[in-house]
C-alpha cells in the first residue's frame, strides 16, 4: 500500500522553486501579469537592480535559513535605507510619465514580500511534489491522487475560501488551474495530497465539479478588462506551480536535446514548435539572471537546435556534430553586449539576445565556414545591416553541473554575434547549408 505523509512540503523544493524565478523589475504588481509573478521575482517600485537582488537575496535566506519574518526585516532594512530605497518618495511611473508620491521599503511592505514569495514559493514546491506522488502512485497501483483545499478556519480566513475548504477534486481537475493556493494578499490556505486508499480511510469523498463564478476586474494600467475567479484576487486566479514548471518544462527538454543523437534532437525542435516557447522562457529567466549580477559563473543553457537539413549537409563537410544542441554560455552573454561592440555600432540589441531561441527558430539563413568549424546563423534586423551569431561545433568548455560541480563538456556554442554589412557574408569560405540570402 502506497503511504503518503501529511508533512509540509520539502523546504528543498521551495528553494528550487524559487531559484528558478528570473528578476523583473515592475512600477505596479499590475504591470506583470499573473503567470509571470509566478516565473520571476519582482516587487513594485523596485526599479535598480541592485535594490531587487538585495532583496531577492534576502527572501533566498529566509528559504534556506528558516528566517524569521523578524530577522528578515533586521537584514534587509539597513541594506534598502542605505541605498535610498525607504518611505514615501516621489517617482515617476514609466508608464505614464507622471510623478507620483509612491511608498518604498516599510516594515509593512517587507512583511508583504517575505508572506508572498515563501507561501508562492512554497506552494509552488508542494504542486511539484503532488505531481510527483501522483506518478509514482499511478505507477505503483493504479490510483488516482487528489488535492484536498485546506483553509485556515478562523476570523481572518475570507468567507469564500472557508467555503473551498474541503474541496477535493482529482489533481488534474482545472479548479486547481484558478483556484490553486495561494489564492490573495495574505492567504492562508494550501493543499493536502491524498490517495483513493487514503480518502477511503479517512471518510472523505470527493467533491462534485464546483460551480466556478466569475467576475470582471478593469486593470487601470493596462487598460484591460480581465475575467477573475470571484473570491480570488485579480493577480492571482492561477496556479503557480504549473507556471513554475512550465519554465522547468524547458529546462528539462533543452537537456533533452544536449544528449540526444544530432538527427534526433533536430528532428525533436522541428516537430514540436511549441517547445520553443518552453525553451525561451527557460532561457529568459537565466538571461535576465546574468544581466542583473552582471557576473559570469560557468553557467550555459541550450537555445536551440540544428535543423535535420543543417545536420544532414554538415557531414558532407566531415564535421558532423556529437548532438544538435546549440547552447551559450553567461560569459558569451556577457561578451555580446560588451561595451565595446557598443562603440563600434556592431553590438546585437540586448532584446535580440534575450530572444535568442525564439530567432535561432526563424533565422533567414546557416552558413557553413570552411576554414573553420563554425556556422554562421543570419538574422534579418534592420534595413541595411545582417545579424550573424558564430557557432563553434563541438567546442570544448567547461561548465557547472546540478550541483555547482565544474565538469568538461563538449557542445556547439554561441561564441560571438555581431551586426554586419550583407556583403561580410557572402565569401567563398561561406557554404550555404540551410535557408536563404
Amino acid at each position: 500500500m502506497t503511504v503518503i505523509e501529511f508533512e509540509a512540503v520539502a523546504p528543498e523544493a521551495a528553494i528550487k522553486s524559487f531559484e528558478r524565478k528570473g528578476l523583473e523589475i515592475s512600477f505596479d504588481w499590475r504591470d506583470v501579469d499573473a503567470d509571470e509573478h509566478a516565473r520571476t521575482f519582482t516587487v513594485a517600485k523596485a526599479m535598480r537592480l541592485d535594490v531587487l537582488t538585495d532583496i531577492r537575496g534576502a527572501v533566498d535566506d529566509a528559504l534556506r535559513n528558516g528566517t524569521t519574518l523578524d530577522q528578515f526585516r533586521k537584514d534587509l532594512t539597513p541594506k534598502l535605507q542605505a541605498k535610498g530605497w525607504w518611505g514615501k518618495q516621489i517617482m515617476s511611473d514609466p508608464l505614464t510619465g507622471e510623478d507620483r508620491l509612491v511608498q518604498l521599503g516599510s516594515p509593512h511592505r517587507l512583511r508583504t514580500i517575505f508572506d508572498v514569495n515563501l507561501r508562492a514559493s512554497y506552494a509552488a514546491g508542494k504542486w511539484k511534489r503532488a505531481k510527483d506522488t501522483a506518478r509514482r502512485v499511478q505507477d505503483q497501483s493504479g490510483q488516482k491522487v487528489y488535492l484536498r483545499y485546506v483553509a485556515v478556519k478562523d476570523d481572518r480566513t475570507r468567507p469564500s475560501h472557508l467555503n473551498w475548504h474541503g474541496t477535493i477534486l482529482p489533481i488534474d481537475h482545472p479548479f486547481w488551474d484558478t483556484h490553486y493556493p495561494p489564492n490573495g494578499w495574505g492567504c492562508r490556505c494550501s493543499i493536502q495530497i491524498l490517495t483513493e486508499r487514503q480518502l477511503k480511510r479517512l471518510g472523505y469523498e470527493v467533491s462534485p465539479d464546483p460551480d466556478i463564478e466569475t467576475r470582471e476586474w478593469y486593470n487601470a494600467r493596462t487598460g484591460e478588462i480581465e475575467t477573475v475567479p470571484t473570491g480570488v484576487d485579480p493577480g492571482w486566479g492561477h496556479n503557480v506551480g504549473k507556471s513554475a514548471t512550465r519554465a522547468e518544462a524547458g529546462r528539462i527538454f533543452a537537456d533533452k536535446l544536449r544528449t540526444a543523437p544530432p538527427d534526433i534532437a533536430a528532428l525533436a525542435l522541428k516537430s514540436d514548435p511549441d517547445v520553443v516557447a518552453e525553451i525561451q522562457n527557460s532561457y529568459g529567466l537565466f538571461f535576465d539572471d546574468v544581466i542583473a549580477t552582471g557576473k559570469a559563473r560557468g553557467e550555459r543553457r541550450v537555445i536551440g537546435a540544428f535543423t535535420p537539413r543543417t545536420v544532414e549537409k554538415l557531414s558532407d563537410f566531415d564535421s558532423y556534430p556529437q548532438n544538435a544542441a546549440i547552447t551559450i554560455g553567461d560569459r558569451e552573454i556577457l561578451h555580446l553586449l560588451r561595451d565595446a561592440k557598443k562603440a563600434r555600432n556592431q553590438a546585437l540589441p540586448e532584446s535580440f539576445v534575450r530572444d535568442l531561441p525564439t530567432e535561432l527558430s526563424t533565422a533567414r539563413a546557416v552558413l557553413f565556414d570552411t576554414q573553420e568549424p563554425t556556422l554562421l546563423y543570419v538574422f534579418d534586423v534592420a534595413d541595411d545591416k545582417l545579424a550573424k551569431l558564430v557557432v563553434r561545433i563541438d567546442f570544448k568548455t567547461k561548465m557547472r553541473d546540478s550541483t555547482g560541480k565544474r565538469i568538461d563538456v563538449q557542445t556547439n556554442t554561441a561564441r560571438t554575434a555581431s551586426l554586419v554589412q550583407p556583403g561580410n557574408i557572402k565569401a567563398k569560405r561561406y557554404k550555404l547549408l540551410d535557408g536563404e540570402l
